[in-house]
């Protein structure tokens, strides 16, 4: 197939017209010689809430995640504060009171809380895991929290168990937690600058740990999930315990771990984290209309995934009161579009990106009983990041702009909805394969509906009928993310490009006709009232 160079004015313009004279209809909408499409929103059934948390992100010590992007000192001529760059504060701000789990990742397999203490001129220099680069320890514990109180974040901290032990995990929580006076470690956090506590609720124990995390086996890691989460002190903040889940679905690790933990000696778990990346078709802006839908059908691997873990957990945990940390999730292309080369793992975010952002963000809104939290890889200057940065230079890619459209599900109530669109059929590597044309999620805050839908289709507007069990609409606005090339992306030179727009919507009634711009990321929200 040819590199994907679809000309979408035309499409574009019929958007314009039907946009413009969207209103209530009755009946199915006709799309054409082609099936009806539609909607329809089921506020009695409730899912669950919509934590913040599900929209978390990472920071990772690698490449140019920590320094460059976060980190550029207090000194820098770059605008920052005490040494966080501004424009991150100011845009991390914008997507909600999320999570930010640091310091990595495989990094924190190699990682000692220690170093990263103290008067910085003394901190040690120390090989750093990713390409033999030093890690300078100039951005540690108290640099971390110092962000998450900027961003007004909440800070989540991965131990070190491949390389560290459990005192060590254990005497980094006191130094976090215990109160000023009550401990030698406590008087330390209060030496170094900080009299007070920072009541970091969340603590990952280890990464990966079938991988760089360790390489155990699942019965292996489970006796030391085991040794590090007996007797950890709390010092009045209750702690969020999160074990290593599998790579991708991988039943056998999942079963394996849990069958070991529940032979007796039960640890307390709070959260399982497996992590999957979708990875890539290719090259991040060269690719055929095939490979489009291929990548969206490799990021809806993450329904299944969530559904299938969560049965074997329940075999164990029948209550289900351990939920999912995905705290690794994302594309991931290979190299060949970073704005710095020093920046390893940095890709340049285009709208197939924020389509597949989307696409996976509706899914844990639409599994919002089972999850607690969700972090995409990466925040900045790394794989499916929501910012690039070289040093006076910021951006925010078109996956920052779908999670600042989505903090409208924030603390919402997830209720079901019903799709009911064709299929599209695709070739993936030559066999014929099928991607969804139209996914979604409806969130239910007091009187308003926050819905978001995605058209995969790269050249066609798709005109839904939308409906409301029982209730009906009015007052609808309608944000959209989209572009007529399907590889666009901001520069630091066009920092618009990708960029959401109001479209007009004037409709009410019980069913409303939408118009979702092809290949799009949407948002409706919509006035509730009594039919």
């Amino acid at each position: 197939m040819s590199e994907m160079r679809i000309d979408r004015r035309a499409a574009m313009g019929l958007l314009a017209g039907a946009a413009g004279s969207a209103a209530i209809i009755g009946g199915a909408a006709k799309q054409g010689a082609g099936a009806a499409m539609s909607v329809t929103v089921v506020p009695g059934e409730a899912i669950g809430t919509i934590k913040p948390a599900l929209y978390s992100q990472f920071a990772e010590h690698i490449g140019g995640v920590i320094y460059d992007g976060i980190w550029v000192g207090p000194d820098s001529k770059i605008a920052n504060v005490r040494g966080i760059r501004k424009d991150i504060i100011d845009h991390v701000k914008r997507i909600g009171r999320v999570v930010v789990r640091w310091p990595g990742g495989c990094f924190a397999d190699s990682y000692h809380w220690r170093d990263g203490i103290g008067p910085v001129a003394k901190r040690p220099r120390r090989f750093g895991r990713w390409r033999e680069e030093t890690e300078p320890n100039t951005f540690g514990t108290r640099e971390f929290i110092d962000f998450c109180r900027l961003c007004e974040v909440e800070p989540y901290l991965a131990a070190n168990v491949g390389g560290g032990t459990q005192v060590e995990f254990q005497n980094w929580v006191e130094y976090c937690n215990a109160p000023a006076g009550r401990t030698t470690l406590a008087d330390d956090r209060v030496m170094n600058g900080d009299p007070d506590p920072f009541k970091v609720r969340y603590w990952g124990v280890g990464n990966e740990s079938w991988g760089c995390g360790g390489k155990f086996t699942p019965e292996d890691y489970c006796t030391e999930f085991r040794k590090f989460t007996e007797w950890v002190p709390e010092y009045g903040v209750p702690l969020y315990l999160i074990a290593a889940g599998p790579n991708g679905k991988d039943p056998d690790w999942t079963r394996r771990f849990f069958k070991k933990w529940a032979d007796g000696s039960r640890a307390p778990i709070s959260g399982w984290a497996p992590h999957y990346y979708c990875g890539t078709t290719g090259h991040a802006l060269k690719f055929s209309t095939d490979q489009w839908f291929e990548m969206f059908k490799k990021a809806l691997v993450m329904e299944p995934l969530l559904t299938e873990q969560w049965s074997i957990m329940g075999e164990y945990d029948r209550e289900h009161k351990i939920k999912f940390i995905v705290d690794e999730w994302g594309a991931w292309h290979p190299p060949g579009t970073e704005i710095n080369g020093r920046h390893l793992y940095e890709q340049m975010g285009c709208l197939r990106d924020a389509l597949v952002a989307a696409l996976t963000l509706d899914i844990f809104n639409r599994h919002a009983d089972k999850i607690d939290m969700a972090n995409i890889a990466q925040l900045v200057n790394n794989i499916q990041s929501l910012f690039l940065a070289d040093g006076d230079k910021f951006v925010t890619t078109p996956n920052f702009h779908v999670f600042e459209m989505y903090r409208a599900h924030h603390g919402g109530k997830s209720v079901r909805i019903d799709v009911q669109a064709p299929l599209i059929p695709y070739s993936d590597r030559g066999v014929a394969s099928q991607c969804l044309r139209i996914a979604g999620s409806a969130s239910i805050k007091g009187q308003t509906l926050t819905l978001t839908l995605v058209n995969t289709h790269p050249a066609e507007p798709a005109e839904v009928d939308l409906r409301i069990k029982g209730m009906a609409g009015s007052g609808v606005s309608h944000v959209a993310l989209t572009h007529r090339d399907l590889s666009a992306h901001n520069t630091f030179e066009r920092p618009d490009t990708v960029v959401p727009k109001s479209l007009p919507f004037a409709a009410k009634g019980e069913t409303l006709r939408c118009v979702l711009p092809p290949a799009s990321v949407n948002r409706f929200e919509i006035r509730l009232g009594a039919v």
